[in-house]
């Protein structure tokens, strides 16, 4: 850990949904939606909450799909809460699964989320992006598609304060889109020499994280954010630089 992060880094890599912005009336009610759509069933909390949080499934087309196909009894809580660990296997399961096909289901899920975006509202201030922008080198790696990415930060006319930016789009593999290594490795060489620091909301950005870090240098630190306040007390503490549940806890830690 650093004794003092400020002087072990110089670029600054934000997640978007939960950190930057706040999806629960747009992105996390068209979950609740497709859900419904195809089991004619209300989704609990506590099953979004565990998939979201507990199995840390980033992807919400993906976290859809285990959602339903978890309703359906064809996959298990087992295997769910293995995502970050067998996130191949559980990928095939979902896109070759008997009850729905997944570009149908994604479709089904962009149109509802078109129906909310405008919803969104934004988690930090435009001052603290700007404060961070003047100090460092800042990105983006997130798993929204570019669309969807790129309207929000219009919308909120913050799309000039990002260096450089990976998104589910930026790369035609998809091994190599965000939760990979890879995704956040792209970002680092494109901004960061010294060291830096991902801010993100979920177990697969921790492992994201934890991952790049094995295997790549420069060091990055991971910031995690309850913005939401429903965090579970699962998180995996020992990659965690810091837990941060406002704005002014991300000032004091960057600023």
């Amino acid at each position: 850990m650093a004794s003092n992060l400020k002087d072990s880094i110089d670029a600054v890599i934000f997640d978007v949904d939960g950190v930057l912005i706040d999806v629960r009336p747009s992105y996390h009610k068209a979950i609740y939606e497709t859900f419904k759509y195809y089991t004619n069933k209300d989704l609990t909390k506590e099953d979004f909450l565990f998939v979201k949080k507990e199995a840390g499934i980033n992807n919400d087309w993906e976290s859809t799909s285990v959602l339903i196909l978890m309703e359906f009894g064809y996959i298990t809580k087992e295997e769910a809460i293995n995502y970050t660990k067998n996130q191949t296997s559980l990928q095939r399961k979902i896109f070759e699964n008997p009850y729905f096909n997944y570009q149908e289901l994604v479709e089904v899920f962009e149109a509802f989320y078109k129906k909310f975006r405008e919803k969104e509202k934004l988690l930090v201030d435009k001052d603290f992006l700007e404060n961070v922008k003047r100090r460092y080198k800042t990105g983006i790696v997130t798993g929204r598609p570019r669309e969807d990415l790129m309207f929000s930060l219009k919308h909120f006319d913050i799309e000039h304060m990002f260096d450089f930016i990976v998104d589910d789009d930026f790369t035609e593999d998809k091994t190599k889109r965000k939760p990979s290594k890879e995704a956040l490795k792209a970002c680092v060489d494109a901004i960061c020499k010294k060291g830096g620091v991902y801010i993100g909301d979920t177990i697969s950005d921790i492992m994201m994280v934890k991952h790049y870090n094995e295997a790549y240098k420069p060091l990055i630190y991971y910031i995690h954010c309850d913005f939401y306040g429903n965090e579970t007390n699962q998180l995996p503490k020992e990659y965690i630089y810091t837990v941060v549940k406002t704005q002014k806890d991300l000032e004091n830690a960057l600023l």
